[in-house]
């Protein structure tokens, strides 16, 4: 498995026009929640509206796991992974931001192997292989820049379903 990002023990969250780290421990405590699933500010208006359900793309594996609640916050400020292994943490935020309950995982699938199904509950531009190869080249060439776009291709896809609650402010960081 490549490695996509440090355990981070701290978000970078940006309240209002206020940046600031807070522990991840601790706000995901607060929040009751099991973590996050990070959306691109871009991509947060094309999440599914007329379905509970969502299906969130990531490259090759994640760390979901099924019946635990995610937050979705958006990503205000992409992060990336420097070559010696530093990781600059992107700035997320909380505000009006989804909770979801994940309810199926699916891990390394290639592109080949993906069927109309997966794309039953994707973003508004992700409805096909090619939407979904642009969309993960778009967000793993900012975060990984040291991988090529084949290698990144190379490496598949993780899946993950998720039923999502009404949107609500996450108050507690």
């Amino acid at each position: 498995m490549i490695k996509r990002q440090n355990e981070p023990v701290k978000y970078i969250i940006q309240e209002k026009d206020k940046i600031k780290k807070v522990s991840k421990v601790e706000f995901d405590s607060k929040n009751n929640i099991a973590g996050i699933i990070r959306i691109h500010e871009k991509d947060y208006p094309l999440i599914p509206t007329d379905t509970p359900y969502f299906t969130h793309f990531n490259l090759e594996m994640n760390k979901h796991e099924i019946g635990k609640i995610y937050a979705l916050p958006s990503i205000i400020k992409p992060g990336y992974l420097k070559k010696n292994g530093e990781e600059i943490l992107p700035v997320l935020s909380f505000e009006e931001c989804y909770i979801s309950e994940c309810i199926a995982v699916k891990q390394r699938i290639p592109y080949e192997k993906l069927t109309s199904q997966d794309f039953q509950y994707s973003l508004e531009n992700v409805k096909n292989i090619d939407d979904l190869k642009k969309e993960i080249l778009f967000r793993y060439s900012i975060s990984m820049p040291d991988l090529t776009k084949k290698k990144i291709v190379s490496l598949g896809v993780a899946i993950t379903k998720i039923k999502i609650a009404p949107k609500l402010k996450i108050l507690k960081s």
